[in-house]
Protein backbone atom coordinates (compact mmCIF):
# COMPACT_ATOMS: atom_id res chain seq x y z
CA UNK A 1 0.00 0.00 0.00
CA UNK A 2 2.68 2.53 0.91
CA UNK A 3 4.95 1.79 -2.35
CA UNK A 4 1.55 2.50 -4.30
CA UNK A 5 0.97 5.78 -2.54
CA UNK A 6 4.91 6.32 -3.11
CA UNK A 7 4.12 6.32 -6.77
CA UNK A 8 0.62 7.60 -6.94
CA UNK A 9 1.63 10.71 -5.34
CA UNK A 10 3.65 12.57 -8.11
CA UNK A 11 1.01 11.97 -10.09
CA UNK A 12 -1.53 13.56 -8.16
CA UNK A 13 0.64 16.94 -7.09
CA UNK A 14 0.91 17.00 -11.01
CA UNK A 15 -3.07 16.94 -11.37
CA UNK A 16 -3.48 19.28 -8.47
CA UNK A 17 -0.63 21.66 -9.63
CA UNK A 18 -1.83 22.25 -13.25
CA UNK A 19 -5.25 22.74 -12.00
CA UNK A 20 -4.33 25.19 -9.27
CA UNK A 21 -2.43 27.26 -11.64
CA UNK A 22 -4.90 27.41 -14.36
CA UNK A 23 -7.93 28.44 -11.56
CA UNK A 24 -5.41 31.20 -10.40
CA UNK A 25 -4.39 32.76 -13.99
CA UNK A 26 -8.58 33.06 -14.74
CA UNK A 27 -9.30 34.90 -11.46
CA UNK A 28 -6.05 37.38 -12.52
CA UNK A 29 -7.27 37.67 -15.71
CA UNK A 30 -10.79 38.80 -14.82
CA UNK A 31 -9.47 40.69 -12.33
CA UNK A 32 -6.70 42.23 -14.67
CA UNK A 33 -9.59 43.38 -17.27
CA UNK A 34 -11.39 45.71 -15.00
CA UNK A 35 -8.97 47.57 -12.54
CA UNK A 36 -12.03 50.03 -11.52
CA UNK A 37 -14.84 46.88 -10.89
CA UNK A 38 -12.60 45.28 -8.72
CA UNK A 39 -11.26 47.99 -6.43
CA UNK A 40 -15.34 48.48 -5.63
CA UNK A 41 -15.85 44.84 -5.02
CA UNK A 42 -12.54 45.26 -2.29
CA UNK A 43 -13.92 48.00 -1.20
CA UNK A 44 -17.49 46.69 -0.82
CA UNK A 45 -15.90 44.26 1.94
CA UNK A 46 -15.72 47.27 4.14
CA UNK A 47 -12.87 45.89 5.82
CA UNK A 48 -9.80 48.20 4.86
CA UNK A 49 -8.62 51.46 4.33
CA UNK A 50 -8.71 53.29 0.45
CA UNK A 51 -5.29 52.73 0.24
CA UNK A 52 -5.24 49.31 0.98
CA UNK A 53 -8.27 48.55 -0.93
CA UNK A 54 -6.21 50.07 -4.18
CA UNK A 55 -3.20 48.24 -3.02
CA UNK A 56 -4.97 44.97 -3.33
CA UNK A 57 -7.16 45.99 -6.39
CA UNK A 58 -3.53 46.67 -8.33
CA UNK A 59 -1.22 44.13 -6.85
CA UNK A 60 -3.37 40.74 -6.28
CA UNK A 61 -4.20 40.22 -9.89
CA UNK A 62 -0.90 40.63 -10.72
CA UNK A 63 0.42 38.15 -7.44
CA UNK A 64 -1.92 35.47 -8.47
CA UNK A 65 -1.10 35.44 -12.24
CA UNK A 66 2.56 34.76 -11.26
CA UNK A 67 1.86 32.34 -8.70
CA UNK A 68 -0.16 30.68 -11.47
CA UNK A 69 2.65 30.35 -14.09
CA UNK A 70 4.73 29.36 -11.32
CA UNK A 71 2.17 26.26 -10.69
CA UNK A 72 1.84 25.51 -14.08
CA UNK A 73 5.51 25.59 -15.27
CA UNK A 74 6.79 23.43 -11.60
CA UNK A 75 8.63 26.17 -10.51
CA UNK A 76 9.48 26.28 -7.00
CA UNK A 77 6.32 24.73 -6.15
CA UNK A 78 6.23 24.50 -3.03
CA UNK A 79 6.97 28.84 -2.75
CA UNK A 80 4.22 28.89 -4.80
CA UNK A 81 1.47 26.28 -2.76
CA UNK A 82 2.76 28.64 0.52
CA UNK A 83 1.65 31.58 -1.49
CA UNK A 84 -1.69 30.30 -2.72
CA UNK A 85 -2.53 28.43 1.22
CA UNK A 86 -1.99 32.67 2.68
CA UNK A 87 -4.27 34.07 -0.02
CA UNK A 88 -6.57 31.61 0.53
CA UNK A 89 -6.56 32.32 4.10
CA UNK A 90 -6.69 35.78 3.60
CA UNK A 91 -9.88 35.54 1.59
CA UNK A 92 -11.49 32.56 3.62
CA UNK A 93 -11.50 35.41 6.61
CA UNK A 94 -12.52 38.11 3.91
CA UNK A 95 -15.68 35.98 3.45
CA UNK A 96 -16.20 35.10 6.55
CA UNK A 97 -16.29 38.18 8.13
CA UNK A 98 -18.67 39.79 5.41
CA UNK A 99 -21.01 36.93 6.22
CA UNK A 100 -21.15 37.54 9.63
CA UNK A 101 -21.82 41.37 9.27
CA UNK A 102 -24.34 40.20 6.94
CA UNK A 103 -22.85 42.26 3.61
CA UNK A 104 -24.54 41.02 1.11
CA UNK A 105 -22.08 41.05 -1.70
CA UNK A 106 -19.85 38.60 -4.44
CA UNK A 107 -16.61 37.72 -3.74
CA UNK A 108 -14.98 39.08 -6.58
CA UNK A 109 -12.77 36.24 -6.60
CA UNK A 110 -13.35 35.94 -10.08
CA UNK A 111 -13.63 39.66 -11.18
CA UNK A 112 -16.60 41.36 -10.86
CA UNK A 113 -18.09 41.05 -7.60
CA UNK A 114 -19.77 43.73 -5.10
CA UNK A 115 -23.36 44.30 -4.04
CA UNK A 116 -25.56 41.32 -4.28
CA UNK A 117 -29.24 39.93 -3.35
CA UNK A 118 -27.79 36.65 -4.29
CA UNK A 119 -25.06 35.66 -1.88
CA UNK A 120 -23.64 32.13 -1.50
CA UNK A 121 -21.14 32.31 1.44
CA UNK A 122 -21.66 28.65 2.02
CA UNK A 123 -20.31 27.55 -1.44
CA UNK A 124 -17.72 30.17 -1.74
CA UNK A 125 -16.37 29.19 1.65
CA UNK A 126 -16.30 25.27 0.50
CA UNK A 127 -14.42 26.32 -2.69
CA UNK A 128 -11.85 28.18 -0.94
CA UNK A 129 -11.36 25.86 1.43
CA UNK A 130 -11.33 22.75 -1.47
CA UNK A 131 -8.55 25.05 -2.90
CA UNK A 132 -6.96 25.11 0.36
CA UNK A 133 -6.53 21.56 1.00
CA UNK A 134 -5.32 21.53 -2.67
CA UNK A 135 -2.38 23.93 -1.82
CA UNK A 136 -1.66 22.42 1.40
CA UNK A 137 -0.87 18.79 -0.66
CA UNK A 138 1.64 21.29 -2.82
CA UNK A 139 3.45 22.35 0.21
CA UNK A 140 3.65 19.01 1.35
CA UNK A 141 4.49 17.10 -1.29
CA UNK A 142 5.91 19.21 -3.82
CA UNK A 143 7.91 16.81 -6.27
CA UNK A 144 5.58 16.61 -9.32
CA UNK A 145 6.30 15.26 -12.80
CA UNK A 146 6.67 17.83 -16.11
CA UNK A 147 8.21 20.17 -14.48
CA UNK A 148 10.97 22.16 -13.93
CA UNK A 149 11.73 21.06 -10.50
CA UNK A 150 11.76 17.88 -11.74
CA UNK A 151 14.25 18.66 -14.26
CA UNK A 152 16.54 20.87 -12.22
CA UNK A 153 16.39 17.84 -9.52
CA UNK A 154 17.63 15.35 -12.11
CA UNK A 155 20.73 14.89 -10.44
CA UNK A 156 19.69 14.76 -6.57
CA UNK A 157 18.99 11.11 -6.66
CA UNK A 158 21.73 8.87 -5.17
CA UNK A 159 21.71 5.09 -6.09
CA UNK A 160 21.30 2.81 -2.93
CA UNK A 161 24.23 1.16 -2.80
CA UNK A 162 24.71 -3.00 -2.61
CA UNK A 163 23.78 -4.69 0.29
CA UNK A 164 27.27 -5.81 0.55
CA UNK A 165 29.38 -2.39 0.41
CA UNK A 166 26.87 -1.28 2.89
CA UNK A 167 27.56 -3.97 5.43
CA UNK A 168 31.80 -2.20 5.66
CA UNK A 169 31.93 1.14 7.43
CA UNK A 170 33.93 2.63 4.71
CA UNK A 171 31.01 1.66 2.26
CA UNK A 172 28.30 3.24 4.77
CA UNK A 173 30.59 6.30 5.14
CA UNK A 174 30.51 6.89 1.26
CA UNK A 175 27.11 6.29 0.58
CA UNK A 176 25.84 9.05 3.47
CA UNK A 177 28.43 11.59 2.31
CA UNK A 178 27.32 11.23 -0.85
CA UNK A 179 23.87 11.85 0.18
CA UNK A 180 24.50 14.52 2.65
CA UNK A 181 26.58 16.50 -0.55
CA UNK A 182 23.36 16.16 -2.77
CA UNK A 183 20.92 17.26 -0.23
CA UNK A 184 23.13 20.26 0.64
CA UNK A 185 23.13 20.87 -3.07
CA UNK A 186 19.60 21.00 -3.34
CA UNK A 187 18.99 22.77 -0.30
CA UNK A 188 21.13 25.64 -1.82
CA UNK A 189 19.56 25.67 -5.08
CA UNK A 190 15.98 25.50 -3.60
CA UNK A 191 17.18 28.80 -1.38
CA UNK A 192 18.62 30.48 -4.47
CA UNK A 193 15.95 29.84 -6.76
CA UNK A 194 12.95 30.47 -4.29
CA UNK A 195 14.51 33.57 -3.26
CA UNK A 196 15.24 35.19 -6.60
CA UNK A 197 11.55 34.09 -7.78
CA UNK A 198 10.08 35.75 -4.56
CA UNK A 199 12.04 39.17 -5.28
CA UNK A 200 10.60 38.69 -8.48
CA UNK A 201 7.70 38.02 -7.74
CA UNK A 202 7.55 41.33 -5.52
CA UNK A 203 8.84 43.17 -8.44
CA UNK A 204 6.38 41.78 -11.04
CA UNK A 205 4.01 42.95 -8.72
CA UNK A 206 4.98 46.47 -8.36
CA UNK A 207 5.24 46.58 -11.38
CA UNK A 208 1.79 45.78 -11.75
CA UNK A 209 0.63 47.90 -9.00
CA UNK A 210 2.01 51.11 -11.35
CA UNK A 211 0.47 49.59 -14.60
CA UNK A 212 -2.98 48.68 -13.12
CA UNK A 213 -3.00 51.91 -11.30
CA UNK A 214 -2.47 54.01 -14.98
CA UNK A 215 -5.17 51.27 -16.77
CA UNK A 216 -7.86 52.75 -13.63
CA UNK A 217 -7.16 56.27 -14.22
CA UNK A 218 -10.59 58.20 -16.04
CA UNK A 219 -9.81 59.89 -19.80
CA UNK A 220 -11.96 61.61 -21.20
CA UNK A 221 -14.42 64.84 -20.13
CA UNK A 222 -16.06 64.61 -16.31
CA UNK A 223 -18.50 67.81 -17.17
CA UNK A 224 -22.26 68.17 -18.74
CA UNK A 225 -24.58 71.12 -18.78
CA UNK A 226 -26.31 69.87 -15.49
CA UNK A 227 -24.49 67.14 -13.88
CA UNK A 228 -21.06 67.36 -11.88
CA UNK A 229 -19.14 64.31 -10.25
CA UNK A 230 -19.73 64.94 -6.79
CA UNK A 231 -23.56 65.96 -7.43
CA UNK A 232 -24.32 63.87 -10.47
CA UNK A 233 -27.81 65.77 -11.68
CA UNK A 234 -29.18 68.21 -9.00
CA UNK A 235 -33.38 68.03 -9.54
CA UNK A 236 -35.25 71.00 -7.31
CA UNK A 237 -34.41 73.99 -5.18
CA UNK A 238 -32.19 73.68 -1.73
CA UNK A 239 -34.55 72.67 0.66
CA UNK A 240 -34.69 70.96 4.53
CA UNK A 241 -34.16 67.68 2.59
CA UNK A 242 -30.86 66.79 0.68
CA UNK A 243 -31.50 63.94 -0.57
CA UNK A 244 -28.60 61.63 -2.72
CA UNK A 245 -30.48 58.72 -4.62
CA UNK A 246 -27.92 56.00 -5.98
CA UNK A 247 -29.06 54.00 -8.50
CA UNK A 248 -28.61 51.42 -11.80
CA UNK A 249 -30.94 51.56 -14.63
CA UNK A 250 -30.31 47.57 -14.88
CA UNK A 251 -30.89 47.44 -11.25
CA UNK A 252 -34.84 45.55 -10.48
CA UNK A 253 -34.66 46.88 -6.83
CA UNK A 254 -33.93 50.61 -8.09
CA UNK A 255 -37.04 50.22 -10.54
CA UNK A 256 -38.87 48.70 -7.36
CA UNK A 257 -37.95 52.12 -5.54
CA UNK A 258 -39.16 54.28 -8.64
CA UNK A 259 -42.27 52.16 -8.76
CA UNK A 260 -43.12 53.16 -5.03
CA UNK A 261 -42.14 55.94 -3.71
CA UNK A 262 -40.95 57.86 -7.50
CA UNK A 263 -44.11 59.71 -7.52
CA UNK A 264 -43.68 60.97 -4.00
CA UNK A 265 -40.28 62.13 -4.62
CA UNK A 266 -41.15 64.47 -7.37
CA UNK A 267 -44.11 65.62 -5.41
CA UNK A 268 -41.74 66.91 -2.68
CA UNK A 269 -39.12 68.21 -5.01
CA UNK A 270 -41.69 70.33 -6.70
CA UNK A 271 -43.47 71.41 -3.14
CA UNK A 272 -39.46 72.66 -1.99
CA UNK A 273 -39.46 69.91 0.99
CA UNK A 274 -36.35 68.23 -0.79
CA UNK A 275 -33.39 68.35 -3.40
CA UNK A 276 -32.60 65.31 -5.03
CA UNK A 277 -29.30 64.39 -6.54
CA UNK A 278 -29.06 61.67 -9.29
CA UNK A 279 -26.12 59.44 -8.99
CA UNK A 280 -25.72 57.42 -11.77
CA UNK A 281 -23.60 54.13 -11.26
CA UNK A 282 -22.87 51.51 -13.90
CA UNK A 283 -21.86 48.48 -11.77
CA UNK A 284 -24.23 45.90 -13.43
CA UNK A 285 -22.77 46.06 -17.00
CA UNK A 286 -22.14 42.28 -16.51
CA UNK A 287 -25.54 41.28 -16.02
CA UNK A 288 -26.79 42.52 -19.82
CA UNK A 289 -24.75 39.90 -22.14
CA UNK A 290 -22.08 42.33 -23.12
CA UNK A 291 -23.88 44.94 -24.10
CA UNK A 292 -22.75 47.28 -21.44
CA UNK A 293 -26.82 48.36 -20.50
CA UNK A 294 -25.68 50.26 -17.17
CA UNK A 295 -23.33 52.30 -18.52
CA UNK A 296 -24.90 53.34 -21.98
CA UNK A 297 -28.56 54.39 -20.34
CA UNK A 298 -26.68 56.27 -17.85
CA UNK A 299 -25.25 58.15 -20.61
CA UNK A 300 -28.22 58.21 -21.94
CA UNK A 301 -29.59 59.94 -18.70
CA UNK A 302 -27.16 62.28 -18.76
CA UNK A 303 -27.41 63.24 -22.66
CA UNK A 304 -31.13 64.22 -21.28
CA UNK A 305 -29.65 66.28 -18.40
CA UNK A 306 -27.71 68.17 -21.18
CA UNK A 307 -30.89 69.10 -22.71
CA UNK A 308 -32.53 70.48 -19.16
CA UNK A 309 -33.02 68.80 -16.02
CA UNK A 310 -36.87 68.13 -16.52
CA UNK A 311 -36.00 66.50 -19.22
CA UNK A 312 -33.65 64.23 -17.54
CA UNK A 313 -36.17 63.42 -14.90
CA UNK A 314 -38.28 62.75 -17.60
CA UNK A 315 -36.35 60.25 -19.01
CA UNK A 316 -34.82 59.01 -16.03
CA UNK A 317 -38.12 58.19 -14.99
CA UNK A 318 -39.21 56.50 -17.91
CA UNK A 319 -36.45 54.08 -17.84
CA UNK A 320 -37.59 52.47 -14.63
CA UNK A 321 -40.74 51.17 -16.44
CA UNK A 322 -41.54 48.06 -15.78
CA UNK A 323 -41.88 47.38 -19.55
CA UNK A 324 -38.89 49.62 -20.45
CA UNK A 325 -36.07 47.93 -17.69
CA UNK A 326 -34.23 45.03 -19.29
CA UNK A 327 -34.19 41.76 -17.15
CA UNK A 328 -30.90 41.30 -15.34
CA UNK A 329 -28.68 38.48 -17.71
CA UNK A 330 -30.79 39.65 -20.85
CA UNK A 331 -29.82 41.29 -23.58
CA UNK A 332 -29.78 45.57 -22.86
CA UNK A 333 -31.59 48.21 -25.24
CA UNK A 334 -30.17 49.35 -28.33
CA UNK A 335 -29.29 52.83 -28.88
CA UNK A 336 -31.63 53.14 -31.18
CA UNK A 337 -34.20 52.28 -27.99
CA UNK A 338 -32.50 54.48 -25.71
CA UNK A 339 -33.64 56.85 -28.44
CA UNK A 340 -36.59 56.34 -29.14
CA UNK A 341 -37.88 56.30 -25.52
CA UNK A 342 -36.29 59.82 -25.69
CA UNK A 343 -39.34 60.85 -27.64
CA UNK A 344 -41.65 58.68 -25.66
CA UNK A 345 -40.26 60.78 -22.79
CA UNK A 346 -41.59 64.22 -24.50
CA UNK A 347 -38.14 65.59 -25.07
CA UNK A 348 -38.89 67.91 -27.56
CA UNK A 349 -37.98 66.43 -31.63
CA UNK A 350 -35.25 68.95 -32.21
CA UNK A 351 -33.29 68.01 -29.04
CA UNK A 352 -33.23 64.73 -29.65
CA UNK A 353 -31.79 65.33 -33.40
CA UNK A 354 -29.53 68.11 -32.68
CA UNK A 355 -28.66 67.36 -28.60
CA UNK A 356 -29.49 63.94 -27.31
CA UNK A 357 -28.78 61.22 -30.21
CA UNK A 358 -25.53 62.16 -31.31
CA UNK A 359 -24.50 62.35 -27.32
CA UNK A 360 -26.09 58.97 -27.04
CA UNK A 361 -24.31 57.41 -30.23
CA UNK A 362 -21.00 58.83 -29.48
CA UNK A 363 -21.69 57.93 -25.49
CA UNK A 364 -20.38 61.49 -24.64
CA UNK A 365 -20.31 61.00 -21.33
CA UNK A 366 -18.51 57.80 -20.69
CA UNK A 367 -15.82 58.90 -18.31
CA UNK A 368 -18.39 60.85 -16.48
CA UNK A 369 -20.78 57.48 -15.89
CA UNK A 370 -17.16 55.57 -14.91
CA UNK A 371 -16.41 58.73 -12.47
CA UNK A 372 -19.54 58.89 -10.44
CA UNK A 373 -19.89 54.96 -9.92
CA UNK A 374 -16.04 55.69 -8.79
CA UNK A 375 -17.24 58.22 -6.24
CA UNK A 376 -19.95 56.43 -5.40
CA UNK A 377 -17.97 53.38 -4.44
CA UNK A 378 -15.19 55.72 -2.59
CA UNK A 379 -18.28 57.12 -0.96
CA UNK A 380 -19.13 53.81 0.44
CA UNK A 381 -21.98 53.05 -1.82
CA UNK A 382 -21.92 49.39 -2.59
CA UNK A 383 -25.47 48.53 -3.34
CA UNK A 384 -28.16 50.53 -5.41
CA UNK A 385 -30.61 51.72 -4.37
CA UNK A 386 -29.13 53.62 -1.81
CA UNK A 387 -31.08 56.50 -0.74
CA UNK A 388 -29.24 59.28 1.76
CA UNK A 389 -31.13 61.97 3.24
CA UNK A 390 -29.06 64.74 4.82
CA UNK A 391 -26.19 62.13 4.87
CA UNK A 392 -28.14 59.47 6.33
CA UNK A 393 -29.32 56.38 4.77
CA UNK A 394 -32.84 54.92 4.38
CA UNK A 395 -35.10 51.85 3.20
CA UNK A 396 -36.29 52.53 0.12
CA UNK A 397 -39.76 52.54 0.94
CA UNK A 398 -42.27 55.22 0.71
CA UNK A 399 -42.73 54.63 4.71
CA UNK A 400 -39.36 55.84 5.33
CA UNK A 401 -39.20 58.10 2.92
CA UNK A 402 -42.03 59.99 4.35
CA UNK A 403 -40.49 59.78 7.92
CA UNK A 404 -37.19 61.13 6.86
CA UNK A 405 -38.50 64.12 4.76
CA UNK A 406 -41.26 64.96 7.68
CA UNK A 407 -38.16 64.86 9.91
CA UNK A 408 -36.13 67.06 7.59
CA UNK A 409 -38.88 69.93 7.54
CA UNK A 410 -38.82 69.92 11.32
CA UNK A 411 -35.21 70.66 11.43
CA UNK A 412 -34.58 72.67 8.36
CA UNK A 413 -36.67 76.39 6.70
CA UNK A 414 -40.27 75.96 5.78
CA UNK A 415 -40.41 75.20 1.87
CA UNK A 416 -40.73 77.81 -0.41
CA UNK A 417 -41.74 76.81 -3.63
CA UNK A 418 -41.56 78.60 -7.07
CA UNK A 419 -45.03 79.07 -8.65
CA UNK A 420 -45.61 79.57 -12.09
CA UNK A 421 -47.06 82.80 -13.14
CA UNK A 422 -50.90 82.22 -14.79
CA UNK A 423 -50.70 84.15 -18.03
CA UNK A 424 -52.28 87.07 -18.47
CA UNK A 425 -55.30 87.72 -21.33
CA UNK A 426 -52.12 90.16 -23.44
CA UNK A 427 -49.37 87.90 -22.69
CA UNK A 428 -51.14 84.53 -24.28
CA UNK A 429 -52.00 86.31 -27.40
CA UNK A 430 -48.02 87.94 -28.02
CA UNK A 431 -46.06 85.66 -29.67
CA UNK A 432 -43.12 87.65 -27.78
CA UNK A 433 -44.04 87.30 -24.47
CA UNK A 434 -42.51 84.48 -22.13
CA UNK A 435 -43.19 83.07 -18.78
CA UNK A 436 -39.97 82.41 -16.83
CA UNK A 437 -39.55 78.81 -15.36
CA UNK A 438 -37.53 77.44 -12.55
CA UNK A 439 -36.67 74.10 -13.38
CA UNK A 440 -38.75 72.84 -10.81
CA UNK A 441 -41.92 74.16 -11.74
CA UNK A 442 -42.55 71.93 -15.58
CA UNK A 443 -45.77 70.30 -15.15
CA UNK A 444 -45.30 67.03 -12.93
CA UNK A 445 -46.60 64.78 -15.71
CA UNK A 446 -43.82 65.12 -17.91
CA UNK A 447 -41.96 63.54 -15.19
CA UNK A 448 -44.04 61.36 -12.99
CA UNK A 449 -42.65 57.78 -11.94
CA UNK A 450 -43.92 54.84 -13.46
CA UNK A 451 -46.37 53.02 -11.76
Amino acid sequence: MREKWETARPWLGTLIRLALGVIWIWAAWEKLRGPRTFVQAVRAYDATPEWMSKAIDYGLPTLEFCIGIMLIVGVAVRLAAILSTVLLVVFLIGIVQAAARDIKISCGCFGGGGATDNTRYALEILRDLGLLVLAVYLVLWSYTFFSVDQYLGRNDYVEPPSAKRMRSDEGRRKYNAMLESRRKAARERSLWLNGSLLTLVVLISLIGVGVQSGRAKIEGSLTATHATVKNGVVFGKKAAATVDVYEDFQCPNCRNFENAVGAQVDKDVRANKAQVRYHLMAFLDSSSNGNRYSSRAANAALCASDVSVEDFVAYHNYLFRKDVQPAENSHGRSDTKLIEYAQKAKIPETKVTSTFTPCVTGETHKALVEALTEQASRNGVNATPTIKVNGKSISPTLAAWNKAIAAALKKGPAPNPSKTPTPTESASASPSATTSKSPSTKPSTSASKSG
